[in-house]
């Protein structure tokens, strides 16, 4: 694989990959899991020679050429009033299936996968769920869920719905209304919203 290869499947410049090869700068965070999925090998390996080639890495990786690699953040997504993410980082990531992702009509580098906590989205996402969503898709739509970001900074997870007057309602999906209650929104505030993205995924251990 040429440099140039590489550059384009890990979606950096050329430049940038010329900088690890010479060791003007290191490979580190979400650069080293991707390129690590993309090269088939242990990210330990890839970024400091130690150890074998793949002994942190399964035999049967998921190739890139079938499997996208999508960063997980430590950020939380409340599904109640809003979690505060003073800071964020790349924890790794998930694979999921180009075919699958096509499928969605969704792009990988669009995609972030996050944690949800709370109940108040209870059946739908559970505590401590993976969240998949679209930030690319930002505009408010009937019944879908997004995850969306408080005035305080806080992120929420939680339904949209257009209601018959035009005005919309903050959701949750918990029918416990005395400690989920709806919020209510004019038609013109719900644009003012800011929306991180649409889930289009969420995943968890079965009750």
């Amino acid at each position: 694989m040429t440099p140039a290869e590489l550059a384009r499947r890990i979606g950096v410049s050329k430049a940038t990959v010329s900088h690890w090869l010479n060791g003007t700068t290191g490979l580190k965070g979400e650069n080293l899991t991707k390129a690590a999925a993309v090269l088939e090998c242990s990210p330990t390996w890839l970024q400091t020679g130690r150890s074998s080639r793949r002994d942190d890495a399964p035999e049967d990786a998921p190739s890139d050429k079938d499997y996208a690699l999508i960063p997980q953040y430590t950020a939380l997504g409340e599904c109640g009033n809003g979690y505060l993410n003073d800071h964020a980082e790349i924890k790794g990531g998930l694979a999921f299936k180009r075919d699958w992702l096509a499928k969605m009509k969704v792009k990988p580098e669009n995609l972030c996968v996050i944690y949800a906590s709370g109940a108040s989205m209870e059946p739908y996402v559970m505590e401590g769920d993976v969240v998949l969503f679209d930030q690319s898709d930002i505009t408010p739509r009937d019944r879908q869920v997004y995850a969306i970001r408080r005035p305080d900074g806080d992120i929420s997870i939680k339904r949209l719905v257009l209601g018959l007057t035009g005005s919309w309602i903050i959701r949750s999906d918990n029918p416990n209304k005395s400690d989920y209650p709806d919020e209510a929104l004019s038609a013109e505030a719900v644009h003012e919203i800011p929306i991180i993205g649409r889930v289009i995924w969420r995943g968890g251990g079965m009750m």
